[in-house]
């Protein structure tokens, strides 16, 4: 059992101290009250120190998304939220890949959310074309109208009203691509966090279920 809870907590180098003592101790004491004192018997319970520290993982940084701001820490926490929650979608993933016994349905939910991925990819790389587009398309009138000014000023004012219109659009769809990329960070949280729930729920009511 020592053997099990030493490789666990190797894994576990995201967790602050607290957090680390507080899952080390939780699950040393399952693992002594329950009589699993060999390595083998603890695997066979909890599966291998590998599997449930990403189970823990996952866990925490679900809790601490749902964890209640703490006050002079929202601007900070805002500034950071997307980055959280792409590390908690890729634990989540790593835990549902973890349990053997749901791979057959992860695969073809993981399949699913690969295809919303893609598309919702897709959608934002057009955007970013877009954007990118209209930048360049903005400076380069604004720069050929400042050229022709000398020759024909009401031309190149045109020209540079023109370019500095399409530069105007390209900031103004600036806060559109963070709120879509945004958006599809979410929606693809959501979903991890759902089917990682259902899948949660099947597995403890099937080790209820063996051990009847």
């Amino acid at each position: 059992m020592d053997k099990y809870i030493e490789e666990f907590k190797g894994y576990l180098n995201q967790l602050s101290d607290a957090e680390l003592e507080e899952v080390v101790s939780f699950y040393s004491e399952y693992l002594a009250d329950g009589g699993f004192e060999s390595y083998e018997a603890s695997v066979e319970e909890l599966g291998s120190p590998r599997q449930l520290a990403r189970k823990v993982l996952a866990d925490y940084s679900i809790r601490l998304l749902d964890a209640p701001e703490k006050e002079g820490q929202t601007m900070r926490s805002r500034a950071a939220q997307s980055k959280t929650q792409v590390k908690t979608i890729w634990l989540i993933v790593l835990a549902i890949l973890s349990t053997p016994l749901t791979i057959p349905l992860a695969i073809g939910v993981l399949a699913t959310l690969f295809g919303l991925l893609v598309g919702a990819a897709a959608i934002v790389f057009a955007l970013v074309v877009t954007i990118l587009s209209l930048a360049v398309a903005g400076i380069f009138v604004f720069g050929v109208g400042v050229g022709i000014m000398a020759q024909s000023m009401s031309t190149g004012l045109v020209y540079v009203g023109a370019g500095l219109c399409v530069i105007g659009l390209f900031v103004a769809l600036i806060p559109a691509f963070k709120w879509l990329i945004s958006g599809a960070i979410h929606v693809t949280l959501s979903a991890s966090r759902w089917l990682y729930g259902k899948l949660k729920s099947k597995n403890q009511a099937e080790k209820e279920r063996d051990h009847k």
